[in-house]
């Protein structure tokens, strides 16, 4: 689950606090997974992944192209299915938020919680409704309807979410810099188009 936080005071100290205690276990994680790596007989170092990271938290993607750099697989797929995937000989869990608990610390920092790009979470849809009624008792105010990776279909369904629990609509082309060159800031594929008045609605909100 991701669950974006707009407005959010990124300088409150709690919010801060918890974010660098979340990151400090993404360091550890990330060293145990190159140590997996190495002895599956692939040379690869962290600062080989930050390279692709850049600025931003190093987190798989940044594996699955330093694997694909390295030689050691053909696709960033391949990267997943045979290292990186969830129970495969390269990964590791880490630390993670629920979902009412990320909306609640947005909230309470006077931010506004929006559940990302419900397309990616593989979920029936009862399982969603179930997941957005527990995520707006805690304070979810709204949901990401409008993403690159959908059928039209798809965006018809959120939007009927959104009205269902009155939930506020966003969207956006989930930009990722470099790791993802197909999709371009405020461009995702094909004739994604999200109407400014979206924006407006966002700011309403804020009020």
């Amino acid at each position: 689950i991701h669950v974006l936080g707009y407005y959010v005071d990124h300088k409150e100290p709690g919010l801060v606090e918890k974010i660098n205690q979340i990151q400090e276990t993404r360091v550890a994680r990330n060293l145990e997974m190159v140590e997996k790596l190495n002895k599956l007989g692939i040379a690869i170092t962290l600062d080989d992944i930050k390279k692709f990271a850049g600025e931003d938290v190093v987190g798989r993607l940044h594996f699955a192209l330093a694997l694909l750099d390295k030689g050691a697989v053909k696709t960033k797929q391949e990267a997943f299915d045979r290292y990186l995937g969830n129970g495969k000989p390269g990964y590791v869990g880490r630390e993670k938020l629920t979902g009412p608990t990320a909306v609640t610390m947005i909230a309470e920092n006077g931010g506004i919680p929006v559940l990302a790009h419900p397309i990616l979470l593989n979920i029936s849809d009862s399982a969603l409704r179930l997941m957005i009624r527990e995520m707006k008792e805690a304070g979810l105010k709204g949901i990401e309807v409008f993403h690159s990776e959908q059928p039209a279909a798809a965006t018809k369904k959120y939007m009927d979410l959104a009205a269902e629990f009155d939930l506020i609509i966003t969207g956006g082309s989930d930009f990722h810099g470099e790791s993802m060159p197909d999709i371009k800031l405020g461009r995702g594929f094909g004739n994604l188009d999200i109407p400014y008045s979206i924006l407006e609605k966002l700011k309403e909100c804020r009020r």
